[in-house]
This record gives C-alpha cells, sequence and structure tokens, in this order.
C-alpha cells in the first residue's frame, strides 16, 4: 500500500474543483488517472461528498485569511467586482498550492494579477493604478519570503545599523537587502485606511460578508498624489519553523522617484546632490534630499556600497 499516493490523490481532491466534483458524482470514475489498489481506492469510498466539500471550502479560507495580511489593497479592490471573490477563491488551486509553501503567497499574487484584465474598472487610468498597488504588495510580498527563506536557513540574523562617519556623502548608495521601491498614486496608508475598514488578521472575513463597494474603490483610485514608497522587511519573531516578518515603511514625495535611479551602488548622494545644484535645485531643497537619504541610510532601507 503506498501512503504516499493516496495523500497525493486526497491532496489533488482538496484543491482540485473539478476533481472534487467528479468525485462527489462517481468516486470510482475520478481516480482511475492514480495507480492505487482495490484496498486504497475502498479507502477513499469512507469519504461523504459534504464533508470534502467542507473540509477543502475551510482549507481554502484559512489559507486565504494568510495571504490577505500579504494583499490587502489588492484583495478589497479585487472584491468590488461581481466575482471578485471567487476569483480568489478559485486561485487557491492545484498551481498554487503545488508550489513551494514559501513561495505561495507571491505566487498567488502574481496569478492575481493575470485576472485584472477581465474586471470591470471604470477606466484604463483606474486600472494601472489597481496594478500598481498589486506590484507594490508583491515587491513586499517577494522580500518578506526571501527574508524568511534565510532565516529559515540560518536562523536568526545580526541587525546592522548606520554608522555615521563624515565622508559617508561620497560613498555609494544602494537599496539595502530586502527592500523594496514603488511608486503608488497616492500614499500606500492612506489608500488602505480608505479600502480597508479592518485589521489585516479579520479583512478576508469582512470582505466576504461585506465587500468593497464599487462607489469607494472608484472615488478612492481617482485621487492622485503621487508618493515613492519604500518597505523593508524585517525579521519581527525568530521561529525554527515560522518567522514572522513585518515591514518598516517610509514614504517620500514622487520627486524622489527619479533619484532613486542612481540608488544603484555607483553614485554617492554627494554626486546626486551636486548634479541637482548644477541645474539649479535649491539649497533648501537640496538640505532636505541629504536629510532624507541620511533618514534612509540609518532605518537601513539604503546602504552604503
Amino acid at each position: 500500500m503506498s501512503f504516499d499516493q493516496q495523500e497525493h490523490v486526497l491532496f489533488d481532491l482538496l484543491f482540485d474543483s473539478h476533481l472534487r466534483e467528479q468525485f462527489c458524482q462517481d468516486q470510482t470514475l475520478a481516480l482511475t488517472k492514480y495507480d492505487l489498489d482495490e484496498t486504497e481506492l475502498n479507502d477513499f469510498k469512507t469519504i461523504r461528498p459534504e464533508a470534502l466539500q467542507l473540509d477543502a471550502a475551510m482549507r481554502a479560507d484559512l489559507i486565504l485569511s494568510h495571504i490577505c495580511k500579504s494583499f490587502p489593497i489588492s484583495f478589497s479592490i479585487t472584491s468590488s467586482f461581481p466575482k471578485g471573490i471567487d476569483t480568489l477563491k478559485q486561485l487557491i488551486d492545484i498551481e498554487t498550492m503545488r508550489s513551494k509553501p514559501i513561495e505561495r503567497t507571491t505566487v498567488f499574487g502574481n496569478r492575481l494579477g493575470q485576472h485584472y484584465p477581465e474586471f470591470a474598472f471604470s477606466s484604463d487610468n483606474e486600472r494601472a493604478i489597481a496594478i500598481a498597488i498589486l506590484e507594490a504588495e508583491l515587491g513586499m510580498s517577494w522580500t518578506s519570503t526571501s527574508l524568511k527563506q534565510l532565516v529559515l536557513e540560518n536562523g536568526n540574523l545580526p541587525q546592522t545599523t548606520f554608522e555615521r562617519f563624515q565622508d559617508w556623502l561620497n560613498e555609494p548608495i544602494k537599496l539595502a537587502a530586502y527592500v523594496s521601491a514603488s511608486v503608488l498614486p497616492q500614499s500606500y496608508t492612506l489608500i488602505k485606511q480608505r479600502l480597508c475598514k479592518v485589521e489585516d488578521d479579520c479583512l478576508w472575513r469582512h470582505l466576504n460578508t461585506e465587500a468593497l463597494s464599487v462607489p469607494v474603490r472608484k472615488k478612492t483610485l481617482q485621487t492622485e498624489d503621487p508618493r515613492l514608497l519604500i518597505a523593508k522587511a524585517y525579521v519581527c519573531r525568530v521561529s525554527k519553523c515560522e518567522p514572522v516578518i513585518e515591514h518598516k515603511t517610509m514614504e517620500l514625495s514622487e520627486g524622489f522617484a527619479p533619484l532613486f535611479q542612481h540608488v544603484n551602488g555607483t553614485m554617492s548622494v554627494g554626486q546626486i546632490i551636486e548634479q541637482l545644484k548644477q541645474i539649479g535645485a535649491e539649497e533648501q531643497m537640496l538640505q532636505r534630499i541629504q536629510t532624507v537619504f541620511q533618514q534612509l541610510l540609518e532605518t537601513g532601507m539604503l546602504e552604503l556600497q
């Protein structure tokens, strides 16, 4: 008897809705493609169809509650469409669940983006804004996954701090590890306040009973006051099996976005400021830029090359 094969079949029954429907109609016929002997097949005959459907729905609900915490705004936006909640549930399928457990959240987010062309946004601009939000949340999901993987492989990580020294302005700078940068149409924090009415832990359950209204979605996404969102993943709680990763964020004015094209380890803050001075930037602005870059270094979002 192959328990591994039976486990494989049970996994498919829980996350393949088509197979599950077939099984509920004809158990034997549904499992003909699997290499099961008569004794193994008989084990599955004890499964009640209604119990299987309930088990699958409960597992999907738990998984979506977890994933929702990484994509709170995108889940809210998706819920505002007629079949939005159904789309989210359908993405808990074999393709998502057969991916590596640590990568499932990011896989889910990428697949959600593939459905955006199907949604009836009020305009192309609104769709573009929603995509920008999803990409920002994907960036944070990716850094979180990467850091979590490192912690699982190496245990606790040493904390790094920025020690200011006299010549830091002339050292090349770059984004620190596990940092993402995204340009959004307005403050991420403000969008979240307007579109997510409950805490992240409760958001999926809330959206199932009270989806985001279309008027609120349209009103929120039509406002534009662009911001550069910088997010750094950090270890909130160490664990050998399930470390908790959170994000520190800073939101800067849109004017910083073109400056970050040079934050790649080849230029220093001093060089960036000198270039701005040559094109006539005012001293007050230059001082503000220097202060912000110093803050980003001190919080570990940037690092010296």
